[in-house]
């Protein structure tokens, strides 16, 4: 009797003990200060752009893995050749002033929701065709934007797109050396050792990379601003300035952290923007590579490791907090004024 009254004592202690550790840990959280999102690191602001390793030259060990799929990765298809879009080839005969141009567009911007439309223009310059075509479900035109008049603007993909829909971008010259996302977008510049030792490379699995480091690879594209709510303090371009993965991203990105909270963000937006802050600012360890896989072909997958986390706060930025209604997700549109959409 004694002996259970004994372990019963021991249990009592024990969550008493365990009760007060979480109140102290608690207590801890709250009087944690907030980071110096730019006290780590180095930056290549203003810097030129390296030589690096090209996609082409990655496919010849990863073609039967990444590049297989690459062409229905939503990162691959950001900006692709016209022979490679044959399923938006019927766009550009669906409204008849575009149909006029036809011949000069080379290049789609976009293919879920949005369509852009883009020739080449000399080395690392597009033209960028004022019409917008909004697509449906089905993948057909809702309706074309601008379309009236058709006509190319020669600044616009430059000081606006360039920075998430290119590789290597010099900001002095407003140039990219590639179209699309290469691999050196995520990976950096890769030491051309790593096929001896994959831990070389950023995101590979032998390859301790910090949050940090991954939060900022993830947010030059994805922090986006309208209204100069993210931008280079040395260009004041809304792209980051000769960044390379595995650089501090907030040592020239400018962002105003109070965006995060902004009642007008659509709930897509705003998740992004908390996620990324409560990595660099609040010191949080749940990074975007913890729910989304970027080399998943399908969506569902790319998303599925989401699906197996416990809830959250961050969880009803996108999903419904009624009881019982949690799997239904919120609908809501995406506005960008720096899109143009």
């Amino acid at each position: 009797m004694i002996g259970r009254n004994h372990k019963f004592l021991f249990v009592l202690l024990a969550l008493a003990f365990l009760a007060q550790r979480g109140v102290q840990s608690q207590d801890k959280a709250q009087d944690k200060k907030p980071l110096d999102p730019a006290a780590w690191g180095k930056n290549h602001a203003g810097g030129a752009v390296p030589e690096f390793a090209h996609g082409d030259e990655c496919l010849f060990c990863h073609r039967n893995t990444i590049g297989a799929t690459w062409q229905k990765n939503a990162h691959g298809v950001t900006l692709r050749q016209r022979e490679d879009a044959v399923e938006l080839a019927p766009l550009l005969k669906a409204n008849p002033a575009v149909a006029k141009v036809e011949g000069e567009i080379e290049y789609f911007l976009g293919s879920r929701h949005y369509v852009r439309l883009l020739k080449k223009d000399g080395y690392g310059k597009f033209d960028l065709l004022n019409a917008q075509a909004v697509l449906g479900a089905d993948k057909k035109v809702v309706e074309w934007r601008n379309a009236e008049k058709p006509a190319w603007d020669k600044e616009g993909f430059a000081n606006s797109c360039a920075g998430c829909h290119a590789t290597a971008v010099d900001a002095k010259t407003r140039t990219f050396a590639a179209f699309g996302l290469d691999c050196y977008a995520c990976h950096g510049n890769v030491s051309m050792d790593h096929s001896n030792d994959t831990s070389l490379v950023l995101l590979s699995k032998k390859n301790r990379t910090g949050k940090e480091v991954v939060t900022s690879l993830c947010a030059q594209c994805h922090l986006r601003g309208d209204g100069g709510a993210a931008k280079s303090k040395s260009t004041g371009l809304p792209y980051p300035n000769t960044f390379i993965a595995g650089d501090n991203l907030f040592q020239d990105y400018a962002v105003d952290w109070k965006r995060a909270d902004a009642a007008q963000l659509n709930p897509g937006d705003r998740h992004v923007w908390r996620n990324v802050r409560d990595v660099a600012v609040n010191d949080e360890s749940q990074t975007c590579l913890n729910c989304h896989q970027v080399h998943a072909a399908d969506p569902a997958t790319a998303t599925q490791k989401h699906r197996r986390l416990p809830r959250a706060p961050i969880c009803f930025d996108c999903h419904s907090q009624e009881e019982g209604q949690f799997k239904q997700v919120k609908k809501y549109d995406v506005k960008s004024a720096l899109c143009e959409y």
